[in-house]
């Protein structure tokens, strides 16, 4: 179980890279807004970065906390894809939303299931 675990979480961390890489190209080069455009990316990616010390040390409550906080990034590529279904901006921050809110609540998931195994285990050896 800890080999799954241990795949899952290599791919919640390339997908995070992802979401963070589009919402840069986004913020940067694809659409820029008026106004400071390196203040809006850090109020877009703050959230996001909130979990990162945590998720970096495989904690699964770090995963779960990401797990609600893409909901917005949800919600905002939705919103993206509505108003501009044209632009690939909303389809890529959609489509990275929600794979790796997947990814993260597998890896909760079998990460949980790893760490009762490995208490188990060590609860069964005799001293």
């Amino acid at each position: 179980m800890q080999k799954k675990a241990n795949r899952i979480y290599q791919i919640c961390l390339a997908l995070y890279a992802g979401l963070v890489l589009s919402l840069l190209a986004e913020t940067w080069w694809l659409n820029p807004p008026p106004g400071s455009v390196l203040e809006i990316s850090l109020l877009q990616l703050l959230p996001l970065l909130l979990p990162l010390p945590g998720l970096l040390k495989r904690g699964l409550r770090a995963a779960s906390w990401l797990c609600f906080i893409l909901c917005f990034y949800f919600i905002s590529g939705v919103l993206d894809i509505w108003f501009r279904p044209e632009q690939p901006q909303g389809w890529l921050i959609t489509g990275f939303s929600v794979l790796l809110f997947i990814s993260a609540m597998v890896f909760i998931r079998w990460q949980a299931q790893a760490n009762r195994s490995n208490q188990a285990n060590l609860a069964s050896v005799p001293e």
